[in-house]
Protein backbone atom coordinates (compact mmCIF):
# COMPACT_ATOMS: atom_id res chain seq x y z
CA UNK A 1 0.00 0.00 0.00
CA UNK A 2 1.33 3.43 -0.81
CA UNK A 3 0.14 6.84 0.29
CA UNK A 4 1.57 10.21 -0.59
CA UNK A 5 1.73 13.57 1.13
CA UNK A 6 1.52 15.81 -1.92
CA UNK A 7 3.02 19.21 -2.41
CA UNK A 8 5.23 21.16 -4.73
CA UNK A 9 8.50 22.88 -4.08
CA UNK A 10 8.21 26.65 -4.39
CA UNK A 11 11.43 28.64 -4.10
CA UNK A 12 12.10 32.35 -4.25
CA UNK A 13 14.73 34.19 -6.30
CA UNK A 14 17.98 33.56 -4.47
CA UNK A 15 19.92 36.57 -3.26
CA UNK A 16 22.94 34.46 -2.31
CA UNK A 17 24.10 30.92 -2.89
CA UNK A 18 22.88 28.43 -0.32
CA UNK A 19 25.53 27.34 2.16
CA UNK A 20 26.36 23.66 2.06
CA UNK A 21 25.27 21.68 5.08
CA UNK A 22 27.33 18.99 6.71
CA UNK A 23 27.30 15.65 4.91
CA UNK A 24 27.40 13.77 8.19
CA UNK A 25 24.18 12.21 9.34
CA UNK A 26 22.47 10.20 12.01
CA UNK A 27 20.50 7.14 10.91
CA UNK A 28 19.57 4.34 13.26
CA UNK A 29 17.30 1.63 11.86
CA UNK A 30 17.11 -1.49 14.03
CA UNK A 31 18.76 -3.53 11.28
CA UNK A 32 20.33 -2.65 7.96
CA UNK A 33 17.12 -3.43 6.10
CA UNK A 34 14.65 -2.69 8.88
CA UNK A 35 12.05 -4.96 10.41
CA UNK A 36 9.27 -6.54 8.42
CA UNK A 37 6.66 -4.58 10.38
CA UNK A 38 8.41 -1.26 9.87
CA UNK A 39 6.92 1.54 7.83
CA UNK A 40 9.11 2.97 5.08
CA UNK A 41 9.55 6.65 4.33
CA UNK A 42 10.47 7.86 0.85
CA UNK A 43 11.54 11.47 0.23
CA UNK A 44 11.82 12.95 -3.24
CA UNK A 45 12.37 16.36 -4.76
CA UNK A 46 14.74 17.78 -7.34
CA UNK A 47 15.46 21.16 -8.92
CA UNK A 48 14.90 22.24 -12.48
CA UNK A 49 17.89 23.04 -14.66
CA UNK A 50 16.83 26.70 -14.55
CA UNK A 51 17.61 26.90 -10.86
CA UNK A 52 21.02 25.30 -10.58
CA UNK A 53 21.90 27.43 -7.52
CA UNK A 54 19.40 25.46 -5.42
CA UNK A 55 21.15 22.19 -4.55
CA UNK A 56 18.60 20.07 -2.72
CA UNK A 57 21.21 17.40 -1.95
CA UNK A 58 22.71 19.85 0.53
CA UNK A 59 19.41 20.41 2.36
CA UNK A 60 19.30 19.07 5.91
CA UNK A 61 16.74 16.29 6.27
CA UNK A 62 15.52 15.47 9.78
CA UNK A 63 13.13 12.67 10.79
CA UNK A 64 12.07 12.77 14.44
CA UNK A 65 9.64 10.32 16.03
CA UNK A 66 7.18 11.87 18.46
CA UNK A 67 8.43 11.51 22.02
CA UNK A 68 11.93 10.34 21.03
CA UNK A 69 15.06 12.25 22.01
CA UNK A 70 17.26 11.14 19.10
CA UNK A 71 16.27 11.66 15.45
CA UNK A 72 15.84 8.59 13.29
CA UNK A 73 17.74 10.47 10.60
CA UNK A 74 19.47 13.84 10.53
CA UNK A 75 21.86 14.76 7.78
CA UNK A 76 22.29 15.74 4.15
CA UNK A 77 19.26 15.05 1.99
CA UNK A 78 21.54 13.61 -0.70
CA UNK A 79 22.94 11.04 1.75
CA UNK A 80 19.55 9.63 2.76
CA UNK A 81 18.73 5.96 2.10
CA UNK A 82 16.37 5.31 -0.81
CA UNK A 83 13.81 4.01 1.70
CA UNK A 84 14.05 4.79 5.39
CA UNK A 85 12.59 1.99 7.56
CA UNK A 86 11.00 3.33 10.74
CA UNK A 87 8.77 1.86 13.45
CA UNK A 88 5.10 2.70 13.03
CA UNK A 89 4.28 6.01 14.68
CA UNK A 90 3.99 9.77 14.29
CA UNK A 91 6.97 11.66 12.87
CA UNK A 92 7.99 15.24 12.32
CA UNK A 93 9.89 15.45 9.04
CA UNK A 94 11.65 18.54 7.76
CA UNK A 95 14.07 19.75 5.13
CA UNK A 96 16.03 22.98 5.56
CA UNK A 97 18.56 24.57 3.24
CA UNK A 98 20.85 25.54 6.13
CA UNK A 99 21.07 25.75 9.88
CA UNK A 100 19.66 29.12 10.93
CA UNK A 101 19.86 29.69 14.67
CA UNK A 102 20.55 33.42 14.95
CA UNK A 103 20.10 36.48 12.69
CA UNK A 104 22.87 36.71 10.10
CA UNK A 105 23.84 38.26 6.77
CA UNK A 106 23.35 36.50 3.43
CA UNK A 107 21.57 33.57 5.06
CA UNK A 108 18.24 32.91 3.29
CA UNK A 109 16.50 29.83 4.64
CA UNK A 110 14.27 27.59 2.53
CA UNK A 111 12.45 24.56 3.82
CA UNK A 112 9.34 22.83 5.08
CA UNK A 113 8.21 20.83 8.10
CA UNK A 114 5.23 18.55 8.47
CA UNK A 115 3.86 15.80 10.68
CA UNK A 116 3.14 12.41 9.11
CA UNK A 117 1.73 9.13 10.43
CA UNK A 118 3.65 6.02 9.35
CA UNK A 119 1.67 2.78 9.54
CA UNK A 120 3.12 -0.70 9.86
CA UNK A 121 4.07 -2.27 6.52
CA UNK A 122 3.26 0.89 4.59
CA UNK A 123 5.44 2.93 2.23
CA UNK A 124 4.78 6.64 2.75
CA UNK A 125 6.05 9.03 0.08
CA UNK A 126 6.64 12.52 1.45
CA UNK A 127 6.99 15.64 -0.68
CA UNK A 128 7.75 19.07 0.66
CA UNK A 129 6.47 22.58 0.02
CA UNK A 130 9.73 24.48 0.43
CA UNK A 131 9.33 28.22 0.84
CA UNK A 132 11.48 30.97 2.27
CA UNK A 133 11.24 30.56 6.03
CA UNK A 134 13.02 33.68 7.26
CA UNK A 135 12.80 37.42 6.55
CA UNK A 136 15.22 39.75 4.82
CA UNK A 137 15.92 43.40 5.68
CA UNK A 138 17.95 45.97 3.77
CA UNK A 139 18.57 49.39 5.27
CA UNK A 140 19.54 52.64 3.54
CA UNK A 141 20.65 55.72 5.47
CA UNK A 142 20.56 59.39 4.47
CA UNK A 143 23.41 61.77 5.26
CA UNK A 144 21.18 63.54 7.76
CA UNK A 145 20.53 60.30 9.58
CA UNK A 146 24.19 59.23 9.84
CA UNK A 147 25.16 62.75 10.96
CA UNK A 148 22.51 62.75 13.68
CA UNK A 149 23.14 59.15 14.71
CA UNK A 150 26.89 58.55 14.14
CA UNK A 151 26.95 55.10 15.77
CA UNK A 152 25.29 52.01 14.31
CA UNK A 153 22.01 50.13 14.32
CA UNK A 154 21.37 46.85 16.10
CA UNK A 155 18.51 44.61 14.98
CA UNK A 156 17.21 42.80 18.05
CA UNK A 157 14.96 39.74 18.27
CA UNK A 158 14.29 37.17 20.96
CA UNK A 159 16.48 34.72 19.01
CA UNK A 160 19.48 37.07 18.88
CA UNK A 161 20.84 40.39 17.62
CA UNK A 162 22.67 41.60 14.53
CA UNK A 163 24.77 44.75 14.16
CA UNK A 164 24.04 46.72 11.00
CA UNK A 165 26.77 49.22 10.09
CA UNK A 166 25.90 52.20 7.91
CA UNK A 167 28.22 50.94 5.17
CA UNK A 168 26.55 47.53 5.06
CA UNK A 169 25.19 46.46 1.65
CA UNK A 170 24.28 42.86 2.39
CA UNK A 171 20.79 41.59 3.24
CA UNK A 172 20.20 40.89 6.92
CA UNK A 173 18.21 37.70 7.48
CA UNK A 174 16.05 37.45 10.58
CA UNK A 175 13.32 35.32 12.08
CA UNK A 176 9.70 36.19 11.30
CA UNK A 177 8.15 38.16 14.13
CA UNK A 178 8.79 41.22 16.25
CA UNK A 179 12.04 43.07 15.53
CA UNK A 180 13.42 46.09 17.38
CA UNK A 181 15.60 48.52 15.45
CA UNK A 182 17.93 50.10 18.01
CA UNK A 183 20.57 52.82 17.77
CA UNK A 184 23.84 52.26 19.64
CA UNK A 185 26.45 54.93 20.32
CA UNK A 186 28.82 52.32 21.73
CA UNK A 187 27.64 52.74 25.32
CA UNK A 188 23.84 52.76 25.35
CA UNK A 189 21.05 51.44 23.14
CA UNK A 190 17.91 53.35 22.24
CA UNK A 191 15.01 51.72 20.40
CA UNK A 192 14.07 53.77 17.33
CA UNK A 193 11.16 51.71 16.02
CA UNK A 194 9.72 48.22 15.73
CA UNK A 195 8.51 46.13 12.84
CA UNK A 196 6.82 42.72 12.61
CA UNK A 197 8.51 40.74 9.86
CA UNK A 198 6.87 38.01 7.81
CA UNK A 199 8.40 34.88 6.32
CA UNK A 200 9.05 35.11 2.60
CA UNK A 201 9.64 38.84 2.39
CA UNK A 202 12.50 41.27 2.01
CA UNK A 203 11.91 44.74 3.36
CA UNK A 204 13.91 47.72 2.22
CA UNK A 205 13.78 50.50 4.79
CA UNK A 206 15.25 53.96 4.16
CA UNK A 207 16.09 56.00 7.25
CA UNK A 208 16.26 59.78 7.29
CA UNK A 209 16.52 62.41 10.05
CA UNK A 210 15.23 65.94 10.38
CA UNK A 211 17.58 68.79 9.53
CA UNK A 212 16.80 70.53 12.80
CA UNK A 213 19.51 70.38 15.44
CA UNK A 214 16.90 70.06 18.15
CA UNK A 215 15.14 66.85 19.02
CA UNK A 216 15.79 63.36 17.73
CA UNK A 217 13.02 62.68 15.25
CA UNK A 218 13.53 60.59 12.12
CA UNK A 219 11.44 59.22 9.28
CA UNK A 220 11.04 55.71 7.89
CA UNK A 221 10.22 54.90 4.28
CA UNK A 222 9.16 51.37 3.36
CA UNK A 223 9.87 50.37 -0.21
CA UNK A 224 7.17 47.81 -0.92
CA UNK A 225 8.67 47.02 -4.32
CA UNK A 226 11.53 45.33 -2.47
CA UNK A 227 9.24 42.57 -1.26
CA UNK A 228 10.74 39.35 -2.48
CA UNK A 229 9.13 37.93 -5.59
CA UNK A 230 8.81 34.20 -5.77
CA UNK A 231 9.58 31.94 -8.66
CA UNK A 232 7.58 28.77 -8.94
CA UNK A 233 9.51 25.53 -9.64
CA UNK A 234 7.77 22.25 -10.35
CA UNK A 235 9.61 19.46 -8.58
CA UNK A 236 9.36 15.71 -8.45
CA UNK A 237 9.19 12.65 -10.63
CA UNK A 238 5.98 10.91 -9.57
CA UNK A 239 2.41 11.53 -10.69
CA UNK A 240 0.29 13.81 -8.56
CA UNK A 241 -2.90 13.35 -6.58
CA UNK A 242 -6.00 11.80 -8.11
CA UNK A 243 -8.48 14.22 -6.52
CA UNK A 244 -10.60 11.38 -5.16
CA UNK A 245 -10.07 12.15 -1.48
CA UNK A 246 -8.76 14.89 0.76
CA UNK A 247 -5.54 12.88 1.31
CA UNK A 248 -4.94 12.73 -2.47
CA UNK A 249 -6.39 16.13 -3.39
CA UNK A 250 -5.27 17.81 -6.60
CA UNK A 251 -2.79 20.66 -6.24
CA UNK A 252 -3.50 23.76 -8.34
CA UNK A 253 -1.17 22.70 -11.21
CA UNK A 254 -2.66 19.18 -11.13
CA UNK A 255 -6.18 20.56 -11.37
CA UNK A 256 -5.16 22.73 -14.32
CA UNK A 257 -3.58 19.75 -16.10
CA UNK A 258 -6.39 17.29 -15.37
CA UNK A 259 -9.18 16.29 -17.73
CA UNK A 260 -11.95 16.15 -15.15
CA UNK A 261 -14.44 18.86 -16.15
CA UNK A 262 -17.77 18.14 -14.46
CA UNK A 263 -16.30 15.58 -12.05
CA UNK A 264 -16.45 15.95 -8.28
CA UNK A 265 -12.89 16.30 -7.01
CA UNK A 266 -10.84 17.40 -4.00
CA UNK A 267 -8.41 20.30 -4.50
CA UNK A 268 -6.06 22.06 -2.10
CA UNK A 269 -4.33 25.45 -2.14
CA UNK A 270 -3.55 28.54 -0.10
CA UNK A 271 -6.08 31.38 -0.26
CA UNK A 272 -4.21 34.23 -1.99
CA UNK A 273 -6.98 36.51 -3.24
CA UNK A 274 -10.10 36.69 -5.40
CA UNK A 275 -10.74 36.47 -9.14
CA UNK A 276 -12.02 39.79 -10.51
CA UNK A 277 -11.92 39.22 -14.28
CA UNK A 278 -10.62 36.84 -16.89
CA UNK A 279 -7.01 36.10 -16.01
CA UNK A 280 -7.00 38.70 -13.22
CA UNK A 281 -6.61 38.13 -9.47
CA UNK A 282 -6.94 40.73 -6.72
CA UNK A 283 -4.27 39.66 -4.23
CA UNK A 284 -5.48 42.20 -1.65
CA UNK A 285 -9.11 41.00 -1.57
CA UNK A 286 -10.41 44.59 -1.58
CA UNK A 287 -12.92 44.26 -4.42
CA UNK A 288 -16.62 43.43 -4.24
CA UNK A 289 -16.06 40.09 -5.97
CA UNK A 290 -14.42 38.89 -2.75
CA UNK A 291 -17.90 37.84 -1.71
CA UNK A 292 -18.41 35.06 -4.25
CA UNK A 293 -15.05 33.42 -4.98
CA UNK A 294 -11.56 32.66 -3.75
CA UNK A 295 -8.27 32.37 -5.62
CA UNK A 296 -5.94 29.63 -4.39
CA UNK A 297 -2.32 28.79 -5.20
CA UNK A 298 0.40 26.35 -4.16
CA UNK A 299 2.02 28.92 -1.86
CA UNK A 300 0.56 31.77 0.22
CA UNK A 301 3.13 34.13 -1.33
CA UNK A 302 2.34 33.54 -5.01
CA UNK A 303 1.34 36.69 -6.92
CA UNK A 304 1.10 35.24 -10.42
CA UNK A 305 -2.50 34.80 -11.69
CA UNK A 306 -1.32 32.03 -14.04
CA UNK A 307 -0.44 29.94 -10.97
CA UNK A 308 -3.91 30.27 -9.42
CA UNK A 309 -7.20 28.36 -9.46
CA UNK A 310 -10.66 29.53 -8.41
CA UNK A 311 -13.16 28.41 -5.80
CA UNK A 312 -16.66 29.65 -6.65
CA UNK A 313 -18.87 30.08 -3.57
CA UNK A 314 -22.24 29.14 -5.01
CA UNK A 315 -23.88 28.19 -1.71
CA UNK A 316 -24.97 30.69 0.95
CA UNK A 317 -23.60 28.50 3.75
CA UNK A 318 -20.12 28.62 2.26
CA UNK A 319 -20.29 32.31 1.41
CA UNK A 320 -21.10 33.13 5.02
CA UNK A 321 -17.88 31.58 6.34
CA UNK A 322 -15.44 31.91 3.40
CA UNK A 323 -16.25 35.20 1.64
CA UNK A 324 -13.45 37.72 2.08
CA UNK A 325 -15.70 40.78 2.14
CA UNK A 326 -16.34 40.01 5.80
CA UNK A 327 -13.32 41.30 7.82
CA UNK A 328 -13.64 38.43 10.30
CA UNK A 329 -13.65 35.89 7.48
CA UNK A 330 -10.69 37.57 5.80
CA UNK A 331 -8.67 37.33 8.99
CA UNK A 332 -9.61 33.67 9.43
CA UNK A 333 -9.21 32.53 5.80
CA UNK A 334 -6.69 34.72 3.97
CA UNK A 335 -3.36 32.89 3.36
CA UNK A 336 -4.71 29.72 5.05
CA UNK A 337 -4.43 26.28 3.44
CA UNK A 338 -7.83 25.21 2.13
CA UNK A 339 -9.10 21.81 0.98
CA UNK A 340 -12.36 21.82 -0.98
CA UNK A 341 -14.51 19.16 -2.60
CA UNK A 342 -16.72 20.21 -5.47
CA UNK A 343 -17.40 20.07 -9.20
CA UNK A 344 -14.50 20.90 -11.51
CA UNK A 345 -15.17 23.59 -14.12
CA UNK A 346 -13.73 26.78 -15.61
CA UNK A 347 -14.41 30.17 -14.00
CA UNK A 348 -13.29 33.31 -15.87
CA UNK A 349 -10.67 31.21 -17.69
CA UNK A 350 -9.29 29.83 -14.42
CA UNK A 351 -9.41 26.13 -13.51
CA UNK A 352 -11.93 26.13 -10.69
CA UNK A 353 -14.25 24.22 -8.38
CA UNK A 354 -17.91 25.07 -7.70
CA UNK A 355 -20.90 23.53 -5.89
CA UNK A 356 -18.80 22.73 -2.83
CA UNK A 357 -19.68 19.53 -0.99
CA UNK A 358 -17.08 19.85 1.75
CA UNK A 359 -14.13 21.98 2.80
CA UNK A 360 -11.38 22.03 5.41
CA UNK A 361 -9.14 24.89 6.57
CA UNK A 362 -5.71 24.22 8.03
Amino acid sequence: MKRSVWAEIISATLYAALAASSASCTWMPETEEGNRDDARLVFRFATTKADSALDTNQFILKVQQSGAETPVYEGAYGARPAELPVPAGTYTVSVMSRRFETPDFEAPLYGDEKVVIARSGETLSVRFLCTQRNSGVRLDFSEQFTARYPGKLILRQDQGSLEYDYGEHRTAWLFPGATRFCYSDGQTDNELFRRTLEAGEIRRISLDATRSEAGSSFSIELDTTATLREERIVIGEEAGGDGLSMATAFSVPELAASDCAGDTVWVWGYVVGTIVAEGTVDFTCDTASAGNNLAIAASPYIRDPAACAGIYLSKAAHKSVLNLNDPANKEAVFHRKLYVQGKSYTYKKFPAVTNLCDYRLE
